[in-house]
């Protein structure tokens, strides 16, 4: 898997193209970030993805990063964020776009700099939070596509600070139709904010966030439910556990993937048989024929399985569920993939570590 995949960066003015719902089964696999251009019934939604992968455990990025990768890379102004906010509420449509740009890069460095125990350069505090609330309390509701994006920013960053209001608004703009979200943006870009910051929030929003990722996962579209599956990792609840465990049994490899990858993340291992039958390459190459069948070779690459299978081993050498030592030699001698056979080697080294006399307890 590539750590720094090309993602398509689309200006928040401009219109989304136009498409055609498709079956569910043309919704992309966990790897997919390009364009589905080969495919006549991709789901719109999903033929530019911009965000990162859920498919890691506990690796949903923070909103800042989510926003910034939505509007286009961080540049410019060094106005204060209570002049990018005047902007972005008053300016025009560069104005607008580039107090975002100087919002979201300000956000960044304030949490970079908490990180690190430093105090923030910029004054992002309860003080902006009350500025923040009140911008998004005066923006009219949308009725188009291209005025989505302001109270999406808005409402990020107060559920990034902590405003149970911001939070309750980011789960609304999960339930967007297709008018105003005709490429899945909001939606998606909403489901992975929601999960950075769920256990993060208090349990009132968490329940919230939870009940509404858990519809997702019910839902009719798959595409959006293995999103939800994904968010359901920084979600914990017996409800959450269940809603996961549903999908163990899917015909989609990447949704019984998710699903156990999330329930690990829980400290369940009520998907690691599913994780170990995906221990073998085979399902997910099943999977990849299908899908250059259907037009979209790009799902299911070699180092997308390859990065699955290892996240895999990683799970079940967690819940202390891997597989038996002739399996992992197997895997260590045979596999055609390098990167196996090296963390099957790992894995009997530490065994054989964790065995020896005065090995680890």
């Amino acid at each position: 898997m590539n750590d720094d995949p090309e993602i398509e960066i689309r200006d928040p003015d401009q219109a989304p193209e136009p498409g055609r719902r498709g079956s569910a089964a043309s919704a992309p696999s966990v790897s997919t970030f390009e364009s589905f251009d080969g495919d006549e019934d991709a789901q719109p939604g999903y033929r530019n993805l911009v965000v990162p992968l859920v498919v890691v455990p506990a690796m949903i990025v923070m909103v800042a990063v989510l926003i910034a990768v939505l509007f286009g890379l961080l540049s410019g102004s060094e106005a204060s964020p209570r002049d990018n906010l005047d902007q972005l509420l008053n300016g025009g449509v560069n104005e607008r776009q580039q107090a975002a740009f100087g919002l979201v890069r300000q956000m960044l460095e304030v949490q970079h700099a908490r990180s690190e125990g430093r105090e923030p350069e910029w004054g992002i505090d309860a003080s902006f939070l009350d500025r923040l609330r009140t911008a998004r309390a005066g923006v009219a509701e949308p009725e188009a596509p291209a005025e989505v994006w302001v109270p999406f920013v808005l409402s990020s960053l107060t559920a990034q600070l902590g405003d149970p209001a911001g939070v309750a608004e980011l789960v609304e703009l999960t339930r967007l139709d297709d008018r105003l979200d005709p490429e899945f943006t909001f939606r998606t870009n909403a489901i992975f904010i929601l999960g950075s910051i769920g256990r993060e929030l208090p349990e009132p929003q968490r329940a919230l966030v939870a009940r509404a990722m858990i519809d997702l996962v019910e839902g009719p579209d798959e595409g959006l439910g293995w999103l939800a599956a994904g968010a359901l990792q920084n979600l914990p609840g017996p409800e959450s556990e269940r809603a996961l465990e549903g999908l163990l049994g899917s015909r989609r490899v990447d949704l019984r993937l998710q699903a156990a990858l999330s329930l690990s993340e829980l400290g369940s291992d009520a998907g690691a048989g599913v994780l170990l039958v995906l221990v073998d390459a085979e399902p997910f190459v099943t999977e990849r024929e299908t899908a250059e069948r259907d037009g979209t070779p790009a799902r299911w690459a070699p180092q997308v399985v390859s990065a699955s299978r290892l996240k895999v081993l990683a799970a079940l050498q967690v819940l202390g569920r891997l597989p038996e030592r002739a399996r992992l030699q197997q895997l260590a001698d045979e596999d055609d993939d390098p990167n196996v056979r090296s963390k099957a080697l790992e894995l009997l080294r530490s065994s054989a570590l964790e065995e020896s006399p005065g090995g680890a307890e």
